[in-house]
């Protein structure tokens, strides 16, 4: 068991690892006997309760100012500072050993301690936080002439003193009981100055002194005229003190050191906004230069930017380095350099070997350099230049920075200059495709003038196609003057006509001018209105400045009207002269070889039904070739349209057809727009068809419908998996037929505008309904 003056008793979630010798005991409050005698408690919570018997501490992520009662604390430590709370606890321990009344006294003078520690926390500066420490040092712990004294480059400075000597100095760093308590970093408890063998005072009226180490900053003395003046407590009291202010100034240094980076970091986005506002990159290079020397102050800085050799080879290109990354050919250009660096201050240098400027460009990261002259890869332009920064800018160009001293720069240099380059690397980059873009421009602009297609110049916005310009050749095209058609919906004018597609509202939204807007490129045919008709074109479209819902671009309209009608034409005439071919090679052969056979026959055997047989080939070859003359009629099967009576026309063709047995029905007062002569022949076709399909006694009959006229038969019908295929040319079932002449009829229908619909009669037959 440990006795009760070496217990400390702590919170349950207590984390902190303090390690206080095997004679004191650390109980938590969770354990069972936390109700045993303690030495000193340890909370993490300011509404816990406190012992009146024990001192406590508070260790605590809250803040000093917001703890309530902070008197009924004997001591304040931030939670995570475990080397702040074991130096607490051993002082309460240290006490524990002293009488009753003396650990009274300097317990009152603990707290009296802690309760001015708030006046150290709410410091603004470091010196305010020294002056602040001075009183306390003067006003609760007593002591005398009081002293922070911190560390520069030549020696010991004064920073603050209750008796004027603030700012005396430089102190020798290795003079008397100052320097040794900096050196040894060991606190220093000097009965008489007189006797103690380091000691080295400036006033020979000081006799006893209090010195405390405060790390790599300074010491912190108290020093009196009088003889055994401190003693350990008083120590131990200091100690404490030292270590609330270590613990203030490394905040307040921190905290000034990040509202410093802070305002760096605002100021270089400023500087970056400004340098996105430049429009070339010597001008960005030299804006960027400025920004270091202001907001950075580095005065000795300069931009290289990267050419690459014109006359390098592939091979020469090829080989690596030690730190294998491959060597380009090429310079690093100095462009920009800072105002006060001296004109021979940079200089072009290899990429090959170049220094650390060729090294930061090939492997494309940051060097900080802390003593130029021992780093194997620095080629200085000046010697005198002693540590450096260099920093890449893309594959652009990179930025280096230079000073007469070692160790100018650190890692929070690199880090905000690669911030600033970032930004530069993105405006150069945009810099150089807008130049890019404007070079493009210009040659797309000098073709537009000399192209010899119809060229429309536009821009692309929320769908709507927005005309900038157009050419020589669009105004002779489309017939538009220039001055007409330039901002305007060029869709609007020109855009394929409602019957190109079935939803007349979404046909413009599938346009392919509109594919400028998303940086797309489109070759294809389309209809395109002109004043006077619609033409067909081959269209180009040409974007320049892709975007998602915004761009520009060209279009480039090549008129292909007559190529497209003469290949038409063309396909029309092969298609006859392909069924022709196949009506002299099949259809009219057959017959005339029965014609020929039965000829040969009748000379070598003789019979008259011989003779009979020829005649019926001979008559089916004539009936062939009626169909073959109006087949070559096609192209011209209707001149001219006019008003006609379907039922006399009907009358007409039923005369001039073989109709047997056959009858025919007819309709009254039923008009069509048709030429007279080609709806004959139609109406004769369909009569023979009828006759042969339906046989001698066939009834048919002519009628009219709304739009149009039918023609039905009381025959066997058509299929309707075969009623399709009728209208192809020789298709035919019949014994007799050659199986033109529903071709011919869809020829004369599709001459008409008509559309032709297969379907079966009210008597069991075909029926064919004709509408307009």
């Amino acid at each position: 068991m440990y006795a009760a003056d070496h217990t400390v008793v702590v919170d349950a979630d207590f984390d902190c690892d303090i390690d206080l010798g095997p004679e004191v005991a650390i109980v938590s409050r969770s354990d069972g006997s936390v109700s045993r005698p303690h030495a000193c408690a340890v909370v993490t919570n300011s509404n816990s309760a406190v012992s009146d018997h024990a001192p406590t501490i508070l260790y605590t992520d809250e803040a000093p100012e917001d703890v309530a009662s902070p008197e009924r604390f004997d001591a304040y430590v931030e939670r995570g500072d475990s080397d702040a709370l074991e130096t607490q606890i051993r002082w309460i321990l240290s006490r524990r050993s002293d009488d009753s009344d003396g650990a009274g006294t300097e317990r009152e003078r603990l707290k009296r301690l802690y309760e001015g520690t708030t006046t150290l926390i709410t410091a603004a500066t470091v010196d305010e936080l020294y002056d602040r420490a001075i009183g306390l040092a003067e006003h609760i712990l007593e002591f005398d002439n009081t002293s922070f004294v911190v560390h520069e480059d030549d020696g010991f400075y004064v920073r603050a003193n209750n008796e004027d000597l603030t700012g005396f100095g430089p102190i020798p760093t290795d003079r008397g009981i100052l320097g040794q308590t900096y050196h040894s970093q060991e606190s220093y408890l000097v009965d008489d100055v007189l006797n103690h063998p380091d000691a080295a005072p400036d006033d020979p009226a000081y006799r006893s002194a209090v010195s405390v180490p405060m790390g790599e900053t300074g010491v912190f003395q108290a020093i009196s005229n009088e003889k055994d003046a401190y003693d350990e407590t008083d120590l131990r009291l200091a100690e404490l003190l030292v270590s609330y202010v270590s613990g203030t100034r490394a905040r307040i240094e921190s905290e000034a050191a990040m509202r410093h980076s802070r305002e760096q970091i605002e100021r270089l986005h400023r500087g970056a906004t400004e340098l996105a506002a430049t429009t070339s990159l010597t001008e960005l290079f030299e804006r960027t230069v400025e920004i270091t020397d202001d907001i950075l102050d580095f005065n000795l800085s300069y931009i290289g930017v990267v050419e690459h050799s014109s006359t390098g080879s592939q091979d020469s290109q090829s080989s690596a380095n030690s730190d294998d990354v491959v060597v380009e050919s090429g310079e690093i250009v100095p462009t920009a350099i800072s105002s006060d660096a001296p004109e021979d201050g940079a200089e072009r240098v290899s990429m090959e070997d170049g220094g650390i400027a060729a090294k930061t460009y090939r492997t494309g990261e940051t060097h900080l350099v802390s003593d130029i002259a021992s780093d194997a890869d620095a080629k200085p332009v000046k010697r005198t230049y002693r540590s450096g920064l260099s920093v890449p800018i893309d594959d652009i160009a990179v930025f280096q920075a230079a000073s007469y001293v070692p160790n100018a720069f650190d890692e929070n240099d690199a880090e905000l200059t690669e911030l600033l380059m970032a930004h530069v690397a993105v405006t150069a980059e945009r810099i150089q495709a807008e130049t890019n873009l404007r070079d493009e421009r210009d040659r797309s602009s000098a073709l537009f003038e000399h192209v010899s297609d119809a060229a429309v110049a536009y821009d692309v916005e929320d769908g709507v196609v927005t005309v900038t310009d157009v050419n020589q050749a669009f105004e002779e095209t489309f017939g538009y003057d220039a001055a007409d058609v330039v901002g305007t919906d060029l869709l609007g004018r020109v855009g394929p006509p409602e019957s190109d597609d079935s939803d007349a509202d979404d046909a413009d939204d599938d346009a392919p001018e509109l594919l400028v807007a998303a940086g797309e490129s489109y070759r294809g045919e389309v209809r395109r209105r002109t004043v006077d008709e619609v033409r067909e074109f081959i269209l180009n479209v040409v974007p320049l400045s892709p975007g998602e819902e915004r761009g520009s671009g060209y279009a480039i309209y090549t008129d292909i009207t007559q190529r497209k009608a003469r290949e038409e034409e063309l396909e029309r005439q092969n298609e006859r002269l392909e069924e022709f071919a196949n009506i002299v090679s099949h259809d009219l052969r057959n017959p005339l070889g029965v014609a020929r056979g039965n000829l040969q026959l009748a000379r070598e055997v003789g019979g008259e039904e011989r003779f009979d047989t020829v005649e019926n080939a001979l008559d089916q070859m004539e009936s062939l070739i009626d169909d073959l003359l109006s087949l070559a009629r096609r192209g011209q099967l209707v001149d001219e349209t006019a008003p006609v009576d379907l039922g006399l026309v009907a009358k007409q063709a039923w005369m001039n057809t073989e109709t047997v047995d056959a009858t025919l029905n007819t309709p009254e007062n039923v008009v069509l727009d048709a030429d007279e002569d080609r709806l004959g022949e139609l109406l004769a076709n369909l009569f023979r068809n009828s006759i042969e399909h339906g046989g001698e006694s066939a009834h048919i009959t002519v009628g009219g419908i709304d739009g149009g006229f039918y023609v039905e038969d009381d025959g066997p019908g058509i299929e309707p998996e075969r009623r399709d295929a009728v209208f192809d040319p020789g298709e035919t079932t019949g014994d007799d037929g050659i199986g033109y002449g529903l071709a011919i009829v869809e020829s004369i229908a599709d001459a008409h505008g008509w559309s032709v619909l297969v379907t079966s009669g009210s008597a069991g037959g075909a029926r064919f309904e004709f509408r307009g």
